[in-house]
């Protein structure tokens, strides 16, 4: 059995694999990728210490309490989860003109709300990191649909695509690295319901991401999902 050490970045390696497939197939979700890759991959860092209380104490490869795993597991999720309705649907983003400085404000409010949601949530309100995260993403979502309705159906498909890869991803973890849910899971604190093989907490997590940013470049950007071909 391979060492609990290199399981969560095995776990990257494998959602980076096909991270990697994404980025080659399509170059017109190039920039959609890296950049919110690289915006949840920077949040996945800052979020980290707040997980550790209550959730999860992953070990790293360099054995500190925050890796290098953190980021590659955020970069990863955020990139594949920002896309992979538009792969799988044959669709793209086509975007008008408009005032740039608005729409980057309008960005940078729901990215702060949810931000604020969490943290707010976790250290003051000293609400666990789980409800935390279901009010973080949840209230940002809702204010996409309830602007952008014709979004629906990329943030429901992308919320169930992404879960899809964490039963995938999770089902290869444990043959690979058997028993780890028991080795990193703080279950005392989050309770032990199994679904699939997989914490509870981590198909509302997985699916709920998915339904955040599966449509945030395109509510940021106000670009409409067209057809390829179109």
């Amino acid at each position: 059995m391979v060492n609990y050490q290199y399981t969560y970045i095995i776990g990257d390696l494998i959602v980076l694999g096909l991270w990697l497939f994404l980025f080659l197939y399509r170059k017109d979700t190039r920039k959609e990728m890296i950049t919110l890759s690289l915006i949840f991959g920077m949040a996945a860092i800052v979020s980290s210490y707040a997980y550790m209380q209550d959730w999860w104490k992953p070990l790293t490869i360099i054995e500190t309490p925050i890796g290098i795993e953190d980021f590659l597991f955020g970069f990863a999720i955020g990139g594949i989860s920002s896309v992979i309705y538009e792969h799988l649907s044959n669709k793209r983003i086509k975007i008008k003109r408009a005032k740039e400085q608005k729409r980057n404000l309008n960005f940078l409010f729901l990215i702060s709300l949810s931000a604020a949601i969490f943290f707010f949530g976790f250290f003051l309100f000293k609400l666990n990191t789980f409800i935390s995260t279901i009010l973080a993403f949840i209230v940002p979502t809702l204010i996409i649909y309830a602007k952008r309705k014709d979004l629906i159906k990329d943030f429901i498909l992308s919320g169930i695509l992404t879960l899809f890869i964490a039963i995938v991803l999770y089902s290869i973890l444990n043959l690979i690295t058997p028993g780890f849910f028991d080795e990193f899971w703080l279950f005392q604190n989050i309770g032990r319901i199994i679904i699939f093989k997989i914490p509870l907490e981590e198909i509302v997590w997985f699916f709920l991401a998915g339904a955040f940013i599966g449509p945030l470049y395109e509510y940021w950007k106000e670009g409409k999902l067209i057809n390829v071909k179109s």
